[in-house]
């Protein structure tokens, strides 16, 4: 009579295969991402990678939009100030130009004045924005005049193509807010005089007749509104553009996610069912080696 013990081979390869699926899922857990060593799943991988490209795309040029807007409104609030001083300048002369004050009256009123005439060069000579002028037509070099600035805010077109994808603030070396330019007056000669301003020397400089008084401020004030409608308009069209880059990113961000990123409920549960799998095996794979057990006690009876 012959005596054969033979294993559980079901049990040992379902056991074996519970084990594998727990430690697969242990290390989607830890990596929140669902590619694992044991399945790379290369086509979602593809697919997430290149997703992943364009997010880091669309995260370029929104930061080109911002440094786009952070320019303009760098050169906007110039001009703002720019506008307020030429309103104040005004302001000036109209007071100067009353009767009723005396020459020392209004050479203190023309002292402000002329301290505000000469911080509208200073504010259009220093006006930069990363070492590139923006108020007096010229770029960081001083030499060369920079016709316009092109700000990429999208991928370039295919050969042939227009390249609608690049905002451009065209006419930059015209825009000029020095007082030159603008048009206004200086008054440093009269200062000079210990007796004073005249009313006389007012209506010279400023030819202060009823029509006249104040047109060299509002022709400034006029151009001054034209430049800043230029760097307007840039900037409302970045607004929108970092508006349609965030919406962009996110759909892109979302797609991704349900690629590549764990469901952590799923896998949890998963994992739960693995390590049940895994101690009811093993229990199973225990009760089976009775058989052998009680087969090596009867042998060893014999032999007694």
């Amino acid at each position: 009579m012959g005596l054969r013990i033979t294993g559980n081979g079901k049990v040992e390869m379902n056991l074996e295969k519970a084990r594998r699926d727990a430690a697969e899922i242990l290390e989607r857990l830890s990596s929140g991402v669902k590619f694992t060593r044991g399945n790379p799943m290369p086509a979602e991988r593809a697919v997430s990678d290149s997703l992943s490209m364009r997010m880091r795309e669309l995260s370029s040029y929104k930061r080109n939009a911002n440094d786009g807007m952070s320019l303009v409104q760098t050169a906007d609030s110039a001009l703002s100030e720019v506008s307020n001083i030429v309103i104040r300048l005004k302001e000036i002369s109209t007071a100067a130009s009353s009767p009723t004050l005396s020459d020392q009256e209004r050479k203190f009123l023309f002292t402000e004045y002329q301290s505000l005439y000469e911080e509208v060069d200073r504010i259009s000579q220093t006006t930069t924005f990363n070492g590139m002028d923006l108020l007096n037509g010229n770029s960081s070099s001083g030499d060369d005049r920079r016709a316009s600035i092109g700000i990429r805010v999208g991928a370039p077109p295919a050969a042939g193509e227009a390249d609608t994808n690049v905002i451009r603030l065209d006419n930059l070396n015209e825009i000029k807010s020095n007082t030159e330019t603008l048009g206004l007056r200086s008054v440093r000669d009269l200062l000079s005089s210990s007796d004073g301003i005249s009313l006389d020397d007012v209506e010279d400089i400023f030819e202060s007749t009823s029509d006249t008084v104040s047109s060299s401020f509002d022709g400034a004030l006029e151009r001054l509104a034209g430049y800043r409608s230029a760097f307007g308009a840039v900037s409302s069209r970045l607004t929108h553009v970092i508006d349609v880059i965030d919406i962009a990113n996110e759909n892109t961000a979302s797609a991704q996610s349900r690629i590549r990123d764990v469901d952590y409920a799923t896998e949890v549960s998963n994992l739960t069912r693995a390590n049940i799998l895994v101690q009811a095996g093993a229990s199973l794979l225990a009760q089976g080696n009775v058989p052998a057990q009680v087969a090596l006690t009867l042998i060893n009876g014999l032999n007694k």
